[in-house]
Order: C-alpha cells, then sequence, then structure tokens
C-alpha cells in the first residue's frame, strides 16, 4: 500500500536517528571492520534525511555545542533531567541508542559513565567523534543499524539509554527490545524518555484548540511518509527532505520490554514537551513548551524505567 505525502510540523528535540541496514563502520575500538547488509527503502531513506540535517544542527543552539565548547561541565538539559531518574551513574558503562551527533551521549560521559553512542547515520557519527575531541570528553561512537547493532558491538552495558525522538524511527518495537535486553547487563537499567504515542497521534497543524486523533496511534506495517526540506534546529534547506515514522502504542512499547525479560519499575506520564509542536506553544521558565490551557486534556511525553532480571 502506498503512503501519502503529509505536511506536518517540526519534528522533534533530543538525538534523533533512523535505522537502515546499509555498509556499515562497525569501527570496534574505533577500528574499521565493515559488513554489507540489506537495505530497506524507508530506513534508507532516513538515513539520508538525517545525514543532510548534520549540518544544519551543528550551527544550531539547540544542541548547545559551544555550550559544551565552553563550559567542561555542561551536560545539557534533556541529560541533566534524566540523570535524575537514573541516580549515581559514574563509574557505569552506558549505551546511548540512536544518538545523532552525540551531545547527549557526551553530556552522560561528563556525568562519569564510560559511553558509546550508536546511530545510523555516518554524518552523525563523524559529528560527534569531532565533537568529542574538541570538547576533551571521552566517548565512543559507532556507525550501526539498531537492528544489527549486537553484531557491530558485541558487549554488554550498565545502563542502555534512549534520548528523546527516536522510537518513531523504527518499524518494529519488538525488536527494538530484543536489542535493548540483550544490551543489557543482567540488573542493568534501562531508560528512554520519549514523546507520548498520543501526540504523535495529533494533527497538530490546527488553528483551532480541538485536539484531533488523525494519524496511527498504534503500530502500523506502513509508516508515515513526510517531505520537509526543514528540520527543526538551525536554518537551512534539507536536501533529501523524504522521511518515514512509525507510532508505537504505550502498551505494545511497555509489553515489547516485559516480553524480553525486563521488569517495568517506573511509567511517568508529562504535560511538557522538549520543543514546540502545534498548540503545544507556551514556553515556561523551565525552558520545556506546554498546552495553553486545559494541559490535563492530554500527556506530552512519557518515560519507562526498567531493569532487566
Amino acid at each position: 500500500m502506498a503512503t501519502a505525502v503529509r505536511e506536518r510540523p517540526l519534528s522533534p528535540l533530543g538525538v534523533p536517528s533512523t535505522f537502515v541496514r546499509i555498509y556499515q563502520d562497525f569501527d570496534r575500538g574505533f577500528g574499521g571492520d565493515t559488513a554489507l547488509m540489506p537495505i530497506d527503502h524507508h530506513r534508507e531513506t532516513n538515513r539520508a534525511n538525517w545525514d543532510a540535517r548534520v549540518p544544519i544542527h551543528l550551527g544550531s543552539d539547540i544542541y548547545g555545542i559551544e555550550r559544551f565548547l565552553d563550559d567542561p561541565e555542561f551536560v545539557g538539559e534533556v541529560v541533566r533531567f534524566d540523570a535524575a531518574k537514573l541516580g549515581r551513574v559514574d563509574g557505569r558503562r552506558l549505551l546511548h541508542l540512536q544518538c545523532h551527533i552525540g551531545t547527549d551521549t557526551i553530556g552522560w560521559a561528563r556525568l562519569g559513565t564510560e559511553a558509546t553512542g550508536i546511530d545510523i547515520s555516518p554524518k552523525s557519527i563523524e559529528a560527534a567523534r569531532s565533537i568529542s575531541e574538541d570538547t576533551g570528553t571521552v566517548a565512543r561512537f559507532i556507525v550501526s543499524d539498531l537492528y544489527d547493532a549486537p553484531a557491530a558491538l558485541p558487549e554488554t552495558f550498565d545502563i542502555v539509554y534512549t534520548g528523546v525522538g527516536a522510537i518513531c524511527w523504527l518499524p518494529d518495537i519488538k525488536g527494538w527490545a530484543d536489542v535493548v535486553a540483550g544490551f543489557l547487563e543482567p540488573g542493568g537499567h534501562f531508560y528512554m524518555r520519549e514523546g507520548h504515542p498520543f501526540l504523535w497521534a495529533l494533527d497538530i497543524d490546527r488553528d483551532d484548540d480541538l485536539l484531533v486523533v488523525d494519524y496511527p496511534y498504534f503500530e502500523t506495517a506502513e509508516p508515515q511518509h513526510w517531505s520537509e526540506d526543514f528540520t527543526y534546529a538551525g536554518d537551512g534547506e534539507v536536501v533529501s527532505p523524504d522521511s518515514y515514522e512509525w507510532n508505537h502504542g504505550m502498551a505494545e512499547t511497555l509489553q515489547a520490554l516485559i516480553n524480553v525479560g525486563l521488569r517495568i519499575d517506573e511509567v511517568e506520564e508529562y504535560r511538557f514537551l522538549e520543543w514546540e509542536a502545534g498548540p503545544v506553544n507556551q514556553l515556561g521558565d523551565d525552558g520545556r513548551y506546554r498546552l495553553s490551557e486545559r494541559r490535563e486534556r492530554l500527556p506530552l511525553m512519557w518515560s519507562v524505567l526498567a531493569t532487566k532480571t
């Protein structure tokens, strides 16, 4: 079934990335084994889209690269918030899935973790390594498709972390959960804070106050197809404008984690976003966005903390 190209508002802030089976630089220990993997059109398109965003994002204030350069204690607001949920992390091995240009990975490294970031976009990983070197922050970055990441990185970690705006680029939430569980040591923790699937299901281009569901809430075989020559961070034309996204219901995601042996320790829903999106346009003193009124109507983000049993 063909997908229709639709206009939509900006994609989320965070460290989003996409995953496609392409030539992969496995980069074990910054080395260079390379393997040929089958290419899926949707995810190859997404990879090109995220490669094209990198030079724009590097010049954007949203990612705070100048602050990382100027302040060796700066970790970024997303990581600062999420770190409070995980407690003390120094000395622990952390894997950041879908790390994009690596600023959040570097934030975790600055909190004392042995941090590794994985992303499908070679341009993103090139940028992440450059930022790591320029800031003097030690972190490892590896180019890999998420679903092939266990082959690219045959290791386990104390913490697996997924940042904001990530799983919407993945077609199979059960396969994602398998990867998460496989990377965790027994007793290790998984943490994710994401846009709420109810938010992704809304038509947020409306010019009234109605919250109208117009897109899938549950995972579907066919993705939503977007074509936009702009991005959420910085000014400039995205030269590969097409992208594909999948929503994943909250229960689908939680059950996928339970089915692979993770114990759900905490689930939270939030009335704020890390980015502006349609009616979610009221900027607070904390730098986050909320509905202008009747905020009890809709969760905008959610998080899950889980432990491998």
